[in-house]
């Protein structure tokens, strides 16, 4: 009764799939969520472990009221799990259908799959997109129409509408050039181009990333590489300061009116971009995945950060998610802004108080938020004058 009456969603998903009752059970069971054994390599078999595993997930924070980024933290679980599938499935795939060329050539796990955005930092949420990228270590480019095979393979896998709906939609428009680069690139060309014709902005994009499947040590290595490329380009003197704040501002102009809560003035992207730029500054100190509350807690540390900035936005950070998770919980999929219906604002403050703290309920959901967005867009202010 308690998810029928706070999610749309998942109450329509229960009505048409009755056997999902059996995940609501194992979720009352204990707080403690741990995934099924491997995922099945059958792309209609994995939508069903996605759906299964989901519905899984966001009983627990319903019913159990677990903090937001640990919801996030199991959801970006599956995401990684269901990726990796789909990686086993495609490589098979493609070998059967379209070998390489090189008759010698044995592909196994060459490819870098790497995951940025929300999926990269681990906050992976229902309805997300995945970011991904897919590199190829040079000595792999001679195969890299074999690779690209796989990479479709992949995105058509997790991607495409069946009459269960898709698993979630990958987006791999972060790579060098975007639309018009190609889908599979070696690693020359993404240090090449981050060296030379990357945009600040997509210097920090890949501050948060990770590998996910294919050759993840590689992946990793790659990744340190290229973070070193990009600190010396943009994280030297704050010289990214005024690129960050003019890409900051276009994004509120092109979609804060939709999108007020992500876009708008004060919204999630003010902290997102203060935080990568304080993090840009330092990224030749360390490299390590870290979500948003991880992110403030080691800028802290660096001494970039004051305490009572830090506390506020881990405040601000939870109350952001929390909202935005609500959201998709109630209708399965993201929106840009508050309800305008009573009764929709009524079940979205229920929930956004199960996963916040005692004291930021100190007034309603409408008036807190635009407490909290004054607030962030002063610190946005402070960091990039």
């Amino acid at each position: 009764m308690d998810l029928f009456e706070h999610s749309q969603y998942f109450a329509d998903q229960l009505i048409r799939y009755p056997e999902l009752i059996e995940e609501l059970s194992r979720a009352c069971e204990s707080a403690a969520f741990q995934l099924d054994p491997a995922p099945p390599e059958e792309a209609g078999a994995l939508r069903r472990f996605y759906l299964r595993q989901m519905l899984r997930i966001q009983c627990q924070s319903v019913f159990l009221d677990q903090p937001i980024f640990t919801t996030l933290d199991h959801t970006s679980d599956l995401a990684d799990a269901v990726i990796a599938a789909a990686y086993r499935i495609a490589l098979e795939e493609t070998k059967s259908a379209s070998p390489p060329a090189g008759a010698d050539y044995t592909p196994l796990d060459q490819m870098l799959v790497i995951a940025l955005g929300r999926l990269g930092m681990r906050e992976f949420d229902l309805a997300s997109d995945a970011d991904l990228v897919f590199v190829l270590p040079d000595r792999d480019k001679t195969e890299q129409s074999f690779w690209t095979g796989v990479a479709e393979r992949m995105i058509h896998t997790i991607s495409t509408y069946t009459g269960q709906g898709v698993i979630f939609t990958v987006d791999p428009r972060l790579r060098p050039n975007g639309r018009e680069g190609a889908l599979v690139q070696c690693e020359s060309i993404y240090k090449e181009y981050f060296a030379q014709h990357a945009e600040a902005w997509e210097g920090i994009a890949y501050m948060k990333s990770r590998a996910v499947a294919g050759n993840v040590a590689r992946a990793t290595d790659f990744l340190h590489e290229l973070q070193d490329v990009d600190w010396r380009r943009y994280g030297q003197s704050g010289r990214s300061r005024k690129e960050l704040a003019q890409m900051r501002a276009r994004l509120e102009k092109e979609q804060g009116a939709r999108n007020p809560l992500k876009a708008g003035h004060g919204g999630y992207y003010d902290i997102d971009f203060a935080l990568m730029y304080l993090r840009l500054k330092g990224a030749g100190i360390f490299f390590k995945v870290l979500n948003t509350p991880e992110r403030i807690d080691v800028i802290e540390k660096m001494g970039h950060l004051e305490r009572e900035d830090a506390e506020f936005l881990r405040d601000a950070a939870t109350f952001y998610r929390a909202i935005d998770h609500g959201l998709r919980i109630a209708v399965g999929h993201a929106e840009g802004s508050l309800p305008t219906a009573p009764e929709q604002m009524r079940i979205l403050t229920d929930l956004v108080r199960r996963w916040t703290p005692e004291h930021l309920h100190d007034r309603g959901l409408d008036a807190k938020l635009a407490q909290i967005r004054q607030r962030t867009r002063e610190f946005f202010d402070r960091i990039f004058s």
